[in-house]
């Protein structure tokens, strides 16, 4: 992406010097569409001495067939309280996570899972999870 976007720019500074036709070679591809499988995740009241089960949250993507795209996860508490992962095991980790697919033109699945770290937990919280997902490079 960050390929087209300077090829872009850089033809765009010589359009206002120069008369004539211009062309940028590329292809279109289909828009990567985003279903979150849940509208909220909500864990009721939670305490510091409370063993809190991680909730799963599913969605799919559906993406150009071929191209690669990449996933990020991500949340907005700065206090390690919310930790994702991509499965329920383990492999938690405070902020983000990031990981790669190839779109096969179909909706894909996806999963990933939320959990609290409640021992570090003194108050209310509010957190705002992110699911964000981009194409990687779009082929000429």
């Amino acid at each position: 992406m960050n390929k087209v976007l300077f090829t872009l720019l850089f033809f765009s500074s010589f359009v206002w010097a120069e008369e004539g036709d211009f062309y940028i070679n590329g292809n279109a591809v289909t828009a990567i569409s985003l279903t979150l499988g849940v509208s909220n995740i909500d864990f009721g009241d939670v305490y510091s001495d409370t063993e809190v089960d991680s909730e799963m949250v599913d969605f799919s993507v559906n993406a150009e067939n071929g191209y690669d795209y990449t996933v990020e996860i991500s949340d907005d508490d700065n206090t390690g309280i919310v930790q994702v992962s991509r499965n329920a095991c383990g492999g938690y980790t405070a902020n983000s996570i990031t990981y790669i697919q190839t779109a096969n033109g179909v909706d894909q699945a996806h999963e990933f899972y939320v959990d609290l770290d409640t021992a570090s937990m003194n108050g209310d919280l509010s957190a705002t999870i992110t699911v964000q997902v981009a194409y990687n490079d779009i082929h000429e």
